[in-house]
């Protein structure tokens, strides 16, 4: 993957161990992009487990820094080892031994993580057991790829063995977000979409187009299977299955994934949003502009 430079943590799933709190115990270093690979049987049978798996790393994620580059790496992507470090440029490597524990970790730190298949109550209407499709859509804007944007793309991957259809927002219909001057341009958001899930798994196809402009692919493919949604946007994925029984398609399998953040044990937590991370960057900016130092 060119010149950049990756750190690999190796988990074996088999085994159990506190591998997120590998993860959040990075807090405070100098980090590189990560890349953790994912050893084990169960997440290749059941790919439900594996977006459990995929639930729990992000959140370790967001507790660190929502922005933080983290890949998920699956045997049932064809990685191995051996495949991982042919194809990125590794510097360090890490593998979580069964016996690690969380005592490296303050108890802020503790109560941020999810533990290993923590998720939340089945939502009516979605599937809850999952075997690979061959096409697969999800949709968003994803400005500034945080780790609720990484949560959603790595499931749309570990359920599809074929092409994935991403909608990404048209930069006309941003006009009225808020900082709007600093959304990623649509060439940008889309190159950074594209990337990551090539990086997961590059023997998929990726088609990829603006949303918003035109009806969605959901509707108008008969050959769609599945739809991965956030929580708080099912509505609208069942929205979709009801157009497309009007044209007598089949309904797609509707995967629903937890909003990053919204799990914590936290009382004052709230999901992870591109938004606040524009108007932190604003605020950022305003107080370089004035040669003021962060706080």
């Amino acid at each position: 993957m060119g010149t950049k430079v990756w750190a690999l943590l190796t988990v074996d799933l088999g085994e159990k161990s506190s591998w997120t709190s590998h993860v959040a115990s990075r807090d405070g270093r100098a980090r590189l992009p990560l890349l953790v690979f994912f050893r084990g049987q169960r997440v290749s049978a059941m790919r439900d487990e594996a977006l459990r798996v995929l639930t729990a790393l992000y959140e370790a994620v967001a507790a660190v820094d929502p922005r933080w580059e983290v890949v998920p790496l699956f045997e049932f992507c064809g990685w191995s080892r051996q495949t991982i470090v042919e194809r990125f440029n590794v510097d360090s490597f890490e593998e979580v031994r069964p016996e690690c524990d969380q005592r490296e970790l303050s108890p802020e730190w503790k109560s941020r993580l999810l533990p290993l298949c923590t998720v939340e109550p089945e939502v009516e209407g979605c599937s809850t057991s999952y075997s690979p499709m061959d096409e697969v859509c999800v949709g968003g804007t994803f400005d500034r790829l945080h780790a609720g944007h990484r949560l959603l793309l790595s499931a749309t991957v570990a359920v599809c063995d074929k092409t994935i259809f991403v909608g990404i927002t048209a930069d006309v219909l941003l006009a009225k977000k808020k900082n709007r001057e600093l959304l990623e341009p649509y060439g940008v958001r889309k190159g950074c979409v594209e990337d990551f899930i090539r990086a997961m798994n590059p023997n998929l196809k990726v088609a990829s187009g603006e949303l918003g402009l035109h009806d969605p692919g959901a509707v108008t493919s008969a050959s769609m299977d599945g739809i991965v949604v956030s929580r708080e946007t099912v509505a609208g994925a069942k929205s979709i299955n009801d157009e497309r029984e009007k044209a007598n398609y089949k309904a797609l399998v509707v995967i629903p994934v937890n909003l990053v953040g919204a799990t914590s044990q936290e009382g004052d937590a709230k999901k992870l949003s591109s938004s606040d991370l524009r108007q932190m960057d604003s605020v950022s900016q305003a107080r370089g502009a004035k040669g003021e130092s962060a706080p």
